[in-house]
């Protein structure tokens, strides 16, 4: 007798490996290639770097003794009026985890010990890619339980792939260590501030997500922002039994992890209050942190177009799927119902940090789109996957997600893989004046498909990455002919819109720029 297979037993054990199998897709597309340029001496990874090699070799948080190997650290650094020695200006989470990236470097090199790239290639899998993968299969672990799975998938690519989050993943710069222990610790506050929480957990929940936001201070320092609408989500459960124990248990988390910063402050520099950037060797940096609180002061329209408006940095330019995210929470922070506490918490944040990027005297270096708002984007999750829920049934919503995510998707690929660090001086539009004309004269980074098989994975990651965002896509809509027919043409518009770069007038030392970018390219 045969025997008939359980056909929803077959369709659910599907489905769980469907998100193991998005997950594993995400890491691909992000870990298959490794840009790197040795020449550039990357100011913002450098020192971390050197920091780590001091730490495992002499035990020390100083750059400048043996371990560094006569290795110039570059501007970002600071120097103690404690023992006169230099240090990264940041805060040194990020060295901390790069840590096991030089361990593991040393674990795989000959005899003759790891060559810079190769420690660079491991500090950057453990404290950029890894933490984004992690924080990827946190989000759709959540989101595909709220909205269903094909509709968390979807969002989560758009935040992974169709962001400069996926620029991050492949840089030690912390933005991304910073916004999983952020984006984790926010959710697990939330978790503990739901009605529904039980007694016994929510206390447990609390100081969990405490310590870990907390900790993101530890790597970033503008983290610390984001303790006001945490805070406030707390606040409001203070009136609800176990109120005041959550809102302890929170902030008791949160000050281990903060006391752990000020005792290094205090090692360091001599005073739990002294962070780097009051002691940076650089003087236009000194200059620029000197303004206002460390750099910030009040909010400014050009501040606020330089990190949102622009062509070469701006958000929209880059992750033009952020409207739809803001429209999402939007009506879920309105009239969300169950889901209500938590839009609130990711709006709140996302709100906040635009305003507080657009108060910043600087604009943040070499970068991907605004720096500093890296940090929050996996809060814009929620918000996709409401509108993904919404607009499934709708040929022009999805056809306009389409649009929107194809040419982030691509943009962002082609950044991350290619150049994931713009100084943007001489650059108004970085995808048609570096990263279009590097794709055309086949300029390729260095890939583990290479390494293996001596094939380039440069084109499986940028088309994977697109093909697998429209599967992602179609999954979420429903309809026939006609709603396939739209999103075919949203994908074919959004590679319009690509192109649409090149409408933007060129910087007049652009040519300039680009050759020096070739000229110095690795592999040679």
């Amino acid at each position: 007798m045969v025997k008939i297979p359980d056909i929803a037993r077959l369709a659910d054990q599907l489905r769980r490996r469907g998100s193991w199998l998005v997950i594993a897709w995400i890491a691909l597309m992000l870990g298959l290639c490794f840009p790197y340029f040795e020449a550039t001496r990357n100011a913002n990874e450098r020192p971390r770097i050197l920091q780590a090699m001091a730490l495992v070799d002499a035990g020390e948080w100083a750059i400048d003794g043996p371990a560094a190997r006569g290795l110039d650290p570059g501007p970002d650094v600071s120097r103690s009026r404690e023992d006169g020695r230099l240090y990264p200006n940041k805060p040194p989470g990020t060295s901390v985890v790069a840590t096991l990236g030089v361990q593991v470097a040393r674990a795989t090199a000959d005899a003759a010990g790891p060559t810079l790239r190769r420690v660079t290639f491991w500090t950057r899998a453990l404290g950029g890619l890894l933490p984004t993968v992690l924080l990827a299969w946190v989000l759709l672990r959540r989101y595909a339980a709220m909205f269903g799975p094909a509709v968390g998938a979807g969002a989560v690519a758009l935040y992974a792939l169709g962001t400069p989050a996926a620029s991050y993943a492949h840089l030690l710069y912390g933005h991304q260590l910073a916004a999983a222990l952020l984006g984790v610790g926010a959710l697990l506050l939330v978790d503990a501030g739901a009605i529904e929480a039980r007694r016994g957990s929510a206390p447990t929940l609390a100081a969990a997500g405490g310590l870990l936001a907390g900790a993101a201070v530890g790597v970033e320092y503008h983290a610390v922002f984001a303790a006001l609408p945490l805070a406030g989500l707390l606040l409001a459960r203070l009136r609800r039994p176990g109120g005041p124990i959550v809102l302890l248990a929170g902030l008791g988390g949160a000050l281990v992890s903060i006391a752990g910063l000020a005792a290094y402050h205090a090692r360091v520099y001599g005073s739990p209050w002294s962070t780097g950037y009051h002691h940076v060797t650089n003087a236009e940096f000194a200059a620029k942190h000197g303004q206002g609180l460390l750099g910030l002061g009040l909010p400014s329209a050009e501040a606020f177009s330089t990190h949102i408006l622009s062509a070469d940095g701006g958000l929209l330019w880059w992750a033009p799927t952020v409207v739809l995210a803001l429209y999402g929470l939007g009506q879920l922070a309105l009239r969300g119902e169950g889901l209500a506490a938590e839009a609130r918490v990711h709006l709140g944040l996302v709100v906040l940090y635009v305003v507080v990027v657009s108060s910043l005297s600087f604009e943040g270096g070499w970068r991907v789109g605004p720096r500093y708002l890296v940090l929050v984007l996996p809060s814009l999750c929620m918000g996709w996957a409401h509108v993904l829920s919404q607009a499934r049934t709708s040929i022009v919503g999805m056809t306009l997600c389409t649009v929107l995510a194809t040419y982030a998707v691509v943009v962002n690929a082609l950044a991350a893989n290619l150049w994931p660090h713009f100084d943007l001086t001489n650059i108004h539009q970085p995808v048609a004046e570096v990263l279009l004309p590097l794709w055309e004269h086949d300029r390729e980074p260095y890939d583990l498909l290479r390494m293996l098989m001596g094939r380039s994975g440069l084109v499986l990651v940028v088309v994977g990455s697109v093909v697998g965002t429209w599967i992602m896509l179609a999954r979420a809509g429903e309809g026939g002919l006609r709603m396939a027919a739209g999103m075919i043409a949203g994908g074919a518009l959004g590679l319009l819109l690509v192109q649409g770069t090149r409408l933007v007038e060129p910087h007049p030392r652009g040519a300039r720029n680009l050759a020096y970018i070739e000229r110095i390219w690795e592999p040679p």
